[in-house]
């Protein structure tokens, strides 16, 4: 809640004074298994996220304290390193694959949900960008993610979710995560057809979900945006969708730009509350998988400092004996102000 109140209290002055300077980026990023016609397992994420403009580039303004952590944190100090910071709040759902069950579904995942703020620190040099996010929230009834889902199966006429007395208890969460981004392959400056091979890894740390991993995307299409590729809901992850040139990409204003894309993430877990329990408390739990894949394919549309992103996303099974298959859809709209 501190770090809500610290957010809140500095989009002002990151803004920056004068009509004519960028103001940021601005984006909403929605996970959804209604998107691929199921219901249960990872059930729904949000994250509003917003972008500063370039530090460097006088673009935005922020308090010493935390101008100085976003300089000691630039691994790519130099020319052309170029600084930005975020914030996100962000929620996730979790459920068993039958929601109709009001007993303990001792052999499915636990109810589970999910209350993020985050503050981010970006550094995007030519084709490559190193990603610090902090996380803080809770895990548990004061989420309000069990009342959520229930209001909005209600107003759509959806199955109750019944479960949600059984769901993990109230955890506190503190987390970090980083994420490098590199092309392999970039496209070239001019308009037209091209394509790219984009490259990540990184890790988290937390009690909440503790893992290392890393993955390729590819991506072919017309006038594409300059960004540094499309992310799943993460830490560390969002602002790759965010990160332009300094110049206008090809799809400047009056062109349109579009690129299809496949992805595949991998990732080595040690630690999943979601699915481990609560740390100190006697809660539900499951067998987590400690080795998990997720793969990815969709469409993103450009057009002048608007972008949209429809995408498909196949997970590997979570735990063991987990008999749904996991699978949603995602739409991330991005607009910059």
């Amino acid at each position: 809640m501190l770090l809500l109140v610290i957010m809140l209290l500095m989009i002002p002055s990151l803004a920056g004074a004068g009509e004519r300077k960028p103001k940021g980026t601005f984006g909403i990023f929605v996970e959804n298994d209604v998107f691929a016609l199921s219901d249960g397992g990872y059930t729904n994420g949000v994250d509003l996220v917003w972008l500063s403009p370039a530090l460097d580039a006088g673009g935005g303004r922020v308090p010493r304290w935390l101008d100085g952590l976003s300089r000691k944190l630039d691994p790519a100090t130099g020319a052309g390193s170029r600084r930005f910071i975020s914030f996100s709040l962000g929620q996730r759902i979790y459920t068993p694959e039958d929601i109709k069950r009001r007993d303990l579904v001792e052999d499915d995942r636990p109810y589970a949900g999910v209350f993020l703020a985050g503050l981010g620190f970006h550094f995007r040099k030519g084709n490559s960008m190193n990603s610090f996010q902090f996380e803080a929230g809770i895990v548990g009834p004061h989420s309000f993610a069990g009342d959520f889902q229930k209001i909005l199966h209600r107003i759509f006429g959806w199955t109750a979710p019944e479960g949600w007395p059984h769901q993990l208890k109230d955890e506190a969460v503190l987390a970090f995560g980083y994420d490098h981004r590199q092309k392999l392959r970039a496209a070239s400056v001019a308009a037209g057809p091209d394509w790219e091979l984009i490259g990540h890894a990184g890790g988290n740390l937390s009690n909440l979900f503790t893992a290392l991993g890393g993955g390729f995307e590819i991506r072919a299409g017309w006038n594409m945006s300059s960004d540094l590729g499309t992310s799943l809901i993460g830490p560390a992850s969002d602002a790759a969708a965010f990160l332009v040139d300094p110049e206008p990409p090809p799809s400047e204003p009056g062109r349109v730009g579009f690129h299809i894309f496949a992805a595949l993430d991998v990732h080595l877990v040690a630690r999943d509350l979601l699915l481990d329990g609560n740390t100190f408390r006697s809660s539900h739990r499951v067998d987590k998988e400690p080795l998990t894949a997720d793969l990815a394919s969709g469409l993103a549309l450009g057009y002048k400092r608007f972008k949209a992103c429809l995408s498909y996303t196949y997970q590997t099974r979570r735990f063991a004996g987990q008999r749904l298959k996991p699978l949603f859809g995602s739409l991330d709209l991005v607009l910059r102000f």
